[in-house]
């Protein structure tokens, strides 16, 4: 039903004449960078995918929005900064959607509601879940070039506090909230996406860690059977099994290294006290920041073997900072070792995107199969904006830079208008549009190029 408002006449202070106010413009879209996303997809055939990997049991004869629409709603609305599935309650008309969820623009049919959507995300089965996670994983991997030299995993959690009844959410004594516990396993160069596991808010930090690395191992080394594989993680990895794990892999498969933190106990300071004493003399001599490293071989009571820890004895105005590593990457100084490890803390700014950004802490579900669901839309969103970052850096380098909240304002958020005729879909940005060169080369990017 439409509308009826009434013009207004403002006096607006610094202007002589008023300004008159009518609601009578054409319909125009906030969100022409939707196109974007769309040509993303479609080249990587995401939404494609996804549907094709959902079990469907409802009647076909009375289905009004296919999967595969449902699924390129979810995902863009992500992308363009509507988290809430409420959000789709007046998304449901916008022209630019709608031509890129594969209806018409201007047509009377209309995109799912909040209560279509949350009975998608509900619809998704506990058994099916590990399908679908295994086809998230295998996206990354069927990319990567048989002659890749190596690929970084690094491994980390985050929290994801919950305010309902949502099943396994549990109160973290660290963190102080009731909360949900996912780890992800990021690409340590290109910041990709690469595994996701929702769980229990009480849950340790490596717990899956060893069936999510040993699944992605075995599938990359598949792909890659040269390919240097290398495992980077905080000091709650640091345990046994996964040790023990990644050794047997290595004998196995050749190239499987890794390294993670340590944490520090009696024998470890004693072992590298000498250093620590040395870092603070050379730093009440100098006055200047003093870091000293050196290497042991140790082995835990926990341990089967010895192992190579590296320690940082560092000194400086806070006073005396040691931290352990511990690696089976045999070359290297122990210097190089130790920065090399500290590389692994950017996965915390990879988070902050997906979290921040993508919204992925927004697990409000019931269910904790309807919040995995969910978890793994928003990781399948986090892949278009990073494809989307890269084509933008190709073209704009300053763009291309940019965090994934700040492009979408940029890049993403431009007022569009739809015209349609019997040949053709007609879509007119603004002429003012600051980005809108970089925006048709991104465009122009993309392997499907208009006929």
């Amino acid at each position: 039903m439409k509308q009826v408002v009434n013009d207004l006449r403002l006096n607006l202070k610094g202007q002589k004449r008023p300004c008159d106010l009518s609601f009578d413009g054409p319909q125009i879209s906030s969100d022409g960078g939707a196109i974007l996303l769309k040509s993303i997809d479609d080249e990587a055939g995401i939404s494609d995918r996804i549907s094709m990997s959902l079990h469907d049991d409802r009647d076909m004869a009375k289905v009004s929005h296919t999967r595969k629409e449902q699924v390129a709603q979810r995902i863009y609305q992500i992308c363009l900064g509507y988290e809430d599935q409420n959000d789709a309650d007046f998304l449901r008309d916008d022209p630019i959607l709608k031509m890129c969820c594969g209806l018409k623009p201007n047509g009377d049919s209309h995109l799912s509601c909040q209560s279509s959507l949350s009975r998608f995300e509900n619809s998704v089965e506990p058994n099916h879940l590990m399908a679908l996670l295994h086809d998230f994983e295998n996206e990354y991997v069927d990319r990567l070039s048989k002659d890749q030299k190596e690929v970084i995993l690094d491994i980390d959690t985050s929290s994801c506090p919950t305010y309902g009844g949502q099943q396994l959410t549990l109160f973290h004594g660290y963190y102080k909230t009731y909360m949900y516990h996912p780890v992800f396993v990021f690409d340590g160069r290109s910041g990709e996406i690469i595994s996701l596991l929702l769980r229990g808010g009480t849950t340790h930090a490596s717990r899956g860690a060893v069936g999510i690395l040993t699944r992605l191992i075995r599938k990359i080394r598949k792909k890659c059977l040269q390919t240097k594989i290398i495992i980077r993680g905080d000091g709650g990895f640091c345990v046994p099994k996964l040790h023990e794990r990644l050794d047997q892999l290595n004998c196995e498969l050749k190239h499987v290294e890794y390294v993670f933190g340590l944490a520090t106990n009696k024998v470890l300071q004693k072992l590298s006290k000498a250093q620590k004493e040395e870092a603070a003399s050379s730093y009440e001599e100098s006055g200047v920041n003093v870091r000293h490293f050196h290497e042991f071989n140790y082995a835990a009571q926990t341990w089967s073997k010895e192992r190579r820890v590296i320690a940082k004895s560092e000194h400086n105005s806070h006073g005396s900072n040691q931290r352990f590593i511990v690696t089976n990457i045999a070359y290297g100084s122990a210097e190089e070792r130790y920065d090399y490890y500290c590389e692994r803390g950017q996965a915390e700014n990879y988070i902050k995107d997906l979290k921040n950004a993508m919204y992925a802490g927004r697990l409000s579900c019931t269910t904790y199969a309807a919040n995995s669901f969910r978890l793994l839309l928003h990781g399948w969103a986090y892949r278009i904006m990073i494809r989307l970052r890269e084509r933008a850096k190709k073209c704009n380098l300053e763009v291309g830079r940019l965090q994934f909240d700040t492009l979408r304002l940029r890049l993403l958020k431009v007022a569009a208008q739809t015209l349609e005729s019997v040949r053709r879909i007609k879509v007119v940005l603004p002429s003012v549009f600051p980005l809108a060169a970089a925006f048709q080369q991104i465009l122009l990017s993309s392997t499907q190029q208009p006929q």
